[in-house]
């Protein structure tokens, strides 16, 4: 299963199914003029009466004053899920894939990032779920944003004109 990212930014975007549908959606407002940042991500379900129920997480606020700029990106980032099982989002070759971080190393998901199309065909960016992560998809989704704001904390993500400044 891939979900599409409308925006080339995890923490401003909606994440779709490839038929269009909205699954997610995750949202960063500054607070306090531009010192503080605020995450929501949003999950949107449908029911048999077409009627659309949403669930909505705060992933956390934080300042830039509490944003430690460090020398070199961090390339993983180990949790504990809900299920009390070992995660880890791990860069593996410029792309972010959520592995169980245990003796299986199984992997979960993979964050493929888009292609302009010069060289080849153009593709947006997505993140795509492994068989072993459907059932995971709310964790999958949430410790992604999180995962990225992590990552990519020094730089700025509004901007989506610039490589640098792109997680993506």
């Amino acid at each position: 299963m891939d979900l599409v990212l409308v925006q080339n930014d995890p923490a401003r975007t909606d994440f779709i199914t490839s038929d269009g549908i909205p699954l997610y959606t995750s949202r960063t407002q500054e607070l306090l003029q531009g010192k503080a940042k605020c995450t929501t991500v949003r999950r949107f379900e449908r029911e048999s009466s077409l009627a659309a129920q949403t669930l909505e997480l705060a992933l956390g606020c934080y300042s830039t004053g509490d944003v430690v700029v460090e020398t070199e990106r961090k390339n993983s980032w180990k949790f504990t899920g809900p299920d009390f099982k070992p995660y880890k989002w791990q860069i593996f070759i410029q792309y972010p894939v959520l592995i169980l971080d245990d003796n299986s190393q199984l992997p979960l998901a993979r964050y493929k990032r888009a292609k302009l199309g010069i060289v080849s065909r153009p593709r947006r960016p997505s993140l795509e779920i492994f068989s072993a992560g459907i059932n995971s998809l709310d964790l999958i989704v949430v410790t992604f944003v999180s995962f990225m704001i992590y990552r990519f904390a020094g730089t700025d993500n509004s901007s989506s004109t610039s490589s640098e400044s792109s997680p993506g």
